[in-house]
C-alpha cells in the first residue's frame, strides 16, 4: 500500500505543477509563438490521466477519506475543461469561458491535494517509551 501512496505523491506533485505549464502552453498559443493549441490540449490530457491513475492509487492505498475526496475533486475538476471548450463549438461561448475560471481552482485543489498527499506519506517519527528497573 505504501507504494501506491508514493504513486499517489508523484502523480499530484506533477499535476500540481503541470498546471502552470498548461497556463506556458496557453498562453504561447494566444501570444502567436504557435499556430495551434495542440500542446496545451495533449498536455492538458496527461493531467487528466494523472488525475484519474492519482485516484485509483489514493483508493487502493487507502489514504484518508479527505485526500481520496479531494483527488476525486481534483479529477473531476480536470474532467470538466474539454467539455467547457466544448461547449464553444456547440454554440455556447458563455459556458467555454468558465474553462479559464476553472483553471485556478484546478490549480488551488492540485495543490491542496499535492501538499495533503506528502504529509500522508512522510515518515513520522514515534517514540517508544521503554522502562527498565527492578
Amino acid at each position: 500500500m505504501k507504494t501506491f501512496a508514493l504513486v499517489h505523491k508523484g502523480l499530484t506533485a506533477f499535476i500540481s505543477l503541470g498546471v502552470f505549464a498548461q497556463m506556458f502552453f496557453a498562453g504561447i498559443w494566444h501570444a502567436g509563438v504557435v499556430n495551434t493549441p495542440d500542446a496545451h490540449v495533449f498536455f492538458g490530457l496527461a493531467l487528466l490521466l494523472a488525475s484519474l491513475l492519482a485516484l485509483i492509487a489514493a483508493a487502493v492505498a487507502k489514504l484518508p477519506k479527505a485526500v481520496i475526496g479531494r483527488t476525486a475533486l481534483l479529477f473531476v475538476l480536470i474532467l470538466l475543461q474539454p467539455f467547457l471548450m466544448e461547449a464553444r463549438r456547440n454554440g455556447l461561448p458563455w459556458v467555454s469561458a468558465f474553462h479559464a475560471l476553472n483553471a485556478p481552482f484546478i490549480g488551488i485543489v492540485s495543490g491542496m491535494v499535492a501538499t495533503m498527499s506528502r504529509e500522508t506519506t512522510s515518515e513520522k517519527e514515534t517514540a517508544v517509551s521503554v522502562a527498565t528497573g527492578d
